[in-house]
């Protein structure tokens, strides 16, 4: 499974919205070793440009993982937050982040106000992110900046990547999976016969899906798959019918979501790859989210997205099963080679 360790590589690389660099240079540095060609935007989304002509086919994976940023210090030294997209404020408390310091990284752990000390409605509320401190060891408020953490240091949340047999376990799954399958799909799958299709590694969709439209005013497609890791909801205290998608199902292609409603005829053209190659895949409504296909739909493309199912997505660590990475992996390869036809 050469995709394991690129998986690992990525999930436990650090990159909060806006700040994507390092997971940028990882997948530069493997696209050279491939003998890839690439170009790189002033937003900071990586372009890989297959075949020529029309239509053209964009599949995205963003690079991005949800985070925080530094909003104020005390003077005690504690560390105040904003999020840098949609986190469950009461997981996150306990475990270990990373700030990415002006003079190096610097570990901390998130705490809240101990429930123990809290009473009356104050015991009983949902955590918020604005209850949230970061510590980082520090006395005061010049012994945090001498550490090199100031306003607007970003920080997001630091974890080992672990296999688990049939299953793997991580941070950052939404999207290092997507990067990860991305990655693969390029590196085993030849260049199409007929059309264009680009593979972009884009910044910033957990605040916005902002790189990605940036992508499709750039690439204006006549096709957008965004590659996602998603919300797997086959949980205790999840009735089946509320599932989102379920683990070991294969990929799943979305339908809807609240940026988007998938092009039928995009959707049965994935429907008969993941037949032609032998795979299963799921189908995916979910009215509460969204990916980089959004994007897409903005310049007139017909879009879906190919998702990996993840349970614990945007929390400090996620699971995946293996299986439906490697058949996502597969389907991508296959829609490179193949991609949509022209009308």
């Amino acid at each position: 499974m050469a995709w394991l360790n690129v998986l690992k590589d990525l999930s436990e690389t650090i990159a909060p919205p806006g700040f994507e660099d390092r997971v940028r240079a990882y997948v530069t540095t493997r696209l050279e070793e491939w003998g890839f060609d690439y170009e790189v935007d002033r937003l900071g989304n990586v372009y890989v440009r297959l075949g020529s002509g029309r239509p053209v086919t964009a599949v995205s994976a963003h690079m991005d993982e949800v985070g925080f940023i530094v909003r104020y210090v005390t003077g005690q030294g504690f560390i105040r937050v904003a999020a840098l997209g949609g986190i469950n404020a009461s997981a996150a408390v306990g475990t270990e982040v990373v700030v990415l310091g002006e003079k190096g990284d610097v570990y901390g752990v998130i705490g809240a106000t101990p429930p123990h000390l809290l009473k009356g409605t104050d015991a009983q509320k949902q955590l918020t992110v604005e209850d949230l401190f970061v510590d980082v060891g520090a006395s005061s408020r010049d012994e945090a900046l001498e550490m090199g953490v100031d306003v607007g240091s970003p920080l997001t949340f630091s974890a080992t990547f672990r296999d688990l047999g049939t299953c793997v376990a991580g941070k950052a799954f939404d999207d290092r999976i997507g990067c990860t399958v991305l990655l693969e799909a390029l590196r085993t799958s030849s260049p199409p016969d007929t059309g264009t299709v680009y593979a972009v590694f884009t910044v910033q969709e957990e605040v916005g899906l902002r790189g990605a439209l940036a992508a499709a005013h750039r690439l204006k497609p006549d096709y957008g798959i965004a590659i996602e890791g998603t919300i797997a909801s086959d949980v205790p205290g999840m009735p089946e019918p509320a599932w989102i998608t379920r683990l070991g199902e294969g990929p799943a292609l979305r339908l809807m979501d609240r940026t988007l409603v998938a092009s039928p005829r995009l959707l049965g053209y994935l429907k008969r790859l993941a037949k032609e190659i032998g795979i299963k895949y799921q189908l995916q409504l979910s009215p509460a989210s969204g990916t980089d296909a959004g994007s897409f739909v903005h310049v007139g493309a017909a879009a879906t997205a190919i998702s990996v199912p993840c349970r614990y997505i945007h929390s400090p660590i996620a699971l995946a099963k293996k299986e439906d990475i490697e058949y996502a992996i597969k389907l991508v390869a296959k829609v490179i080679e193949t991609p949509p036809p022209g009308e």
